[in-house]
């Protein structure tokens, strides 16, 4: 009889915790993060990005314009010490051309953008170059000859290509030491243009740099 019983009562168990079974409608970022640990309503873009900057990283998008060929695609780090170019790096040798599907058919077209994402760390920088078809790390050690000395970035502003031209993109620029007051400063220039005052004023005095550009050419 109790074993009946007992059989009885874990039945009605079962039934009862069915019954009250709610399905979980929550968004899937409630059911992730369901004690609102990182204030997602409060987050905007531009917290994430401040955010990746304390980490050192960075992302620069550049939109380089249309093309409507198949050309050569490369890009280049060239090293400059005290205003002279010391050392040229081929960091990327392809093409401008990528696919595509849809509707199961492929199609060819063209790559408007670079990405780049950089990593740095005092005068070390870890860079990954992107387009639509291909990516590419690699990495920046430049020199340090003085503690106080640090490493910026700065992207130009106008980076549409120009066929068989070097189109600037990014320059890795150390600051430069102020004789007058002992200490170091960068330039306040924030986007950087050729024949500019604020960027010539930049590549005069940083002793140190790196600038990335992209060169659009005749395939052979």
């Amino acid at each position: 009889m109790r074993k009946t019983l007992l059989i009885t009562f874990l039945c009605n168990a079962l039934i009862s915790y069915a019954q009250t079974k709610v399905v979980d409608t929550r968004s899937q970022l409630e059911k992730e993060d369901s004690n609102d640990m990182y204030n997602q309503a409060d987050m905007s873009t531009l917290d994430l990005l401040e955010a990746l900057e304390l980490a050192g990283i960075r992302v620069h998008k550049f939109n380089i314009g249309e093309m409507d060929k198949l050309y050569k695609f490369q890009i280049f780090a060239e090293e400059y010490v005290n205003s002279k170019l010391i050392k040229t790096d081929t960091l990327v040798d392809y093409n401008n051309e990528y696919g595509f599907w849809i509707d199961e058919e492929y199609n060819p077209a063209y790559i408007d953008q670079i990405k780049i994402f950089t990593k740095t760390e005092e005068n070390f920088a870890k860079i990954n170059i992107r387009t639509y078809a291909m990516g590419s790390t690699k990495e920046i050690n430049l020199g340090k000859t003085d503690h106080r000395q640090f490493y910026n970035w700065r992207a130009y502003e106008d980076t549409q290509w120009k066929l068989n031209e070097n189109v600037p993109l990014l320059i890795f620029a150390s600051s430069w030491l102020d004789k007058q007051f002992n200490f170091h400063r960068f330039c306040g220039v924030v986007n950087l243009k050729e024949n500019d005052e604020g960027t010539q004023e930049l590549l005069d005095n940083s002793p140190n740099y790196v600038v990335l550009s992209f060169r659009i050419s005749e395939m052979e």
